[in-house]
């Protein structure tokens, strides 16, 4: 605080400082994350998500898993990083937010804008051998779906710890409530 009052306005001190303890806490919400994925299985929350707010569940589940995948798209394999520490990558819910309350490491993935909503429109998704599927709606005629379609088969780009690949089940409940078959 002392650099705040030092250096910035008086009316943006409380907003930094609202900012910089956001981000403190986000930071140990996304450690909290990664020890109980350690720790424990997908069901047994030791984290409980409820008592953050958004802004530091958000950021803090997006800090476990791009650092988890080292900013690396699990289905293309895309990896950009800019000098400021900007990542190509977001951190999406296997199982959506809205619907499982589970920020667990292994119901995320971390994916490339394009693959974040082909993943999301069920245009993509994970084979029980976590390699990349494909829906038949993505080669429809007005589709142009360029490299995507590299990527049928591919064995998806996992964290290096095992413990923090995407939970198979999750992978099911988006296949079959997400996933385009036909």
């Amino acid at each position: 605080t002392v650099l705040i009052e030092t250096y910035f306005a008086p009316d943006m001190q409380p907003a930094l400082a609202e900012q910089g303890a956001i981000n403190l806490e986000a930071f140990h919400y996304s450690q909290a994350l990664l020890e109980q994925a350690r720790a424990q299985h997908i069901e047994e929350r030791l984290v409980d998500a409820e008592h953050y707010q958004p802004a530091v569940r958000d950021q803090g589940f997006r800090r476990a898993i791009v650092t988890a995948y080292e900013h690396r798209c699990a289905l293309c394999g895309i990896r950009m990083v800019t000098p400021d520490g900007h990542s190509v990558v977001d951190a999406a819910h296997i199982v959506p937010w809205s619907i499982s309350h589970n920020d667990d490491p292994r119901n995320g993935m971390a994916l490339c804008r394009l693959c974040h909503w082909t993943f999301d429109e069920g245009l993509m998704g994970v084979s029980p051998s976590y390699t990349v599927i494909v829906s038949p709606q993505l080669r429809a005629h007005h589709n142009i779906p360029g490299h995507l379609l590299t990527l049928v088969n591919r064995k998806i780009m996992g964290p290096s710890e095992q413990y923090l690949w995407p939970d198979l089940d999750a992978l099911s409940w988006h296949r079959q409530h997400v996933f385009h078959r036909g």
